[in-house]
């Protein structure tokens, strides 16, 4: 069958669109499949570099009223494409990438299918809930915000992440950090996160790593250098990295996670079962961010810490609270493990292809 998917602007929208691509692919070994983007998007790089064939339309960022004459032109380059392309079904994964797919695909009548990451869904999801015949929810609540959810499932976010059956003790030393020592992991994405890496800097200068644990910090590229200088001579239990190409040995090594409230990231704690301690982006747009973290906190799978509120003493203080109590620590890791949804992807894959074939 052929596939048209848009998601974009952000590794937020495209890294679900691939892996949901992927799925497909395998259980549909005839697979032909077109995503959509824009040049000003990451996706101008992602797609094709993962074997995928791009389409470049122009849409754009919604700014109001002055938006829908971008908006009806990009629709026009999708239903084009649709015309050439001849595909069973459309797929959209929200951002602005994303929502001329939800007007063209219904003009077209194409069936239109959606996934949405975030607890609280941006316009191009609002907007495809009026067609889409299904629309695959990472979190229940996003519901309730739809602008009209018939057809919305809780399915999880489609993550692709290959869990070792290694213990935490193995994965430690493939890491090459100590295998005895309780493990606190820093991310702030493959970018890294500046108040994070200063929050965590600040706290080993005053008080150093809590509870005699150990550190592994991925702090980005922009910031390794520095940091890496600032860091060299403070103590032999922090492993500092620019990046980490498998993130489920970092998850399967560490004990608590500090992170952002990002939906892909906390599908992939929760899959890999690792409590958490949530900084959300205070600027992700209508603060979905802190509505992903609430849904964790809520069900006692983590800590939310505001970044307004973000001090080293104050983060010292959690990640002690957390690791100094075991019972607690099981009890978050086994709470976050039953939010994951580890085959979210293929879920969303067959029900596509059920329904298309229906």
């Amino acid at each position: 069958m052929r596939y048209i998917i848009a998601g974009g602007g952000t590794g937020g929208h495209i890294i679900p669109a691939l892996n949901i691509a992927y799925a497909l692919q395998q259980i549909d070994i005839e697979a032909e499949l077109l995503f959509f983007g824009t040049e000003r998007g990451l996706e101008k790089d992602i797609i094709p570099g993962r074997g995928f064939n791009l389409e470049l339309i122009d849409a754009a960022p919604w700014d109001g009223k002055s938006s829908l004459k971008n908006l009806w032109y990009s629709v026009k380059q999708v239903k084009s494409a649709i015309k050439r392309f001849h595909p069973y079904c459309a797929i959209g994964t929200g951002g602005y990438v994303s929502a001329p797919l939800a007007l063209a695909a219904p003009i077209k009548r194409i069936p239109l299918f959606w996934q949405e990451q975030n607890t609280y869904p941006g316009i191009a999801t609002k907007l495809a809930s009026l067609f889409a015949k299904r629309i695959f929810l990472g979190f229940e609540d996003a519901k309730k915000h739809l602008w009209r959810g018939k057809n919305a499932i809780h399915s999880g976010n489609p993550v692709r992440l290959n869990l070792s059956s290694k213990s935490r003790r193995a994965l430690r030393k493939e890491l090459g950090i100590n295998p005895e020592m309780k493990t606190v992991f820093l991310t702030g994405g493959s970018q890294g996160a500046v108040p994070l890496n200063e929050a965590m800097f600040e706290l080993v200068m005053q008080f150093g790593i809590p509870d005699d644990a150990q550190l592994l910090w991925q702090c980005g590229k922009k910031e390794y250098k520095a940091l890496a200088e600032k860091t060299g001579g403070l103590s032999q239990r922090i492993a500092l990295y620019p990046f980490i190409d498998d993130m489920a040995v970092a998850y399967g090594a560490s004990d608590l996670a500090i992170c952002r409230a990002g939906a892909l990231t906390l599908a992939e704690i929760a899959v890999a079962g690792l409590p958490a301690v949530l900084i959300p982006f205070p600027h992700a747009a209508a603060d979905h961010q802190r509505k992903n973290a609430q849904s964790f906190t809520h069900s006692g799978s983590a800590v939310m810490i505001d970044q307004s509120d973000l001090t080293p003493a104050l983060l010292c203080a959690t990640i002690r609270d957390i690791l100094n109590n075991p019972k607690r620590l099981t009890q978050m890791s086994e709470q976050v493990r039953q939010l994951g949804k580890p085959d979210a992807a293929k879920q969303i894959a067959r029900e596509i292809l059920e329904l298309v074939k229906s």
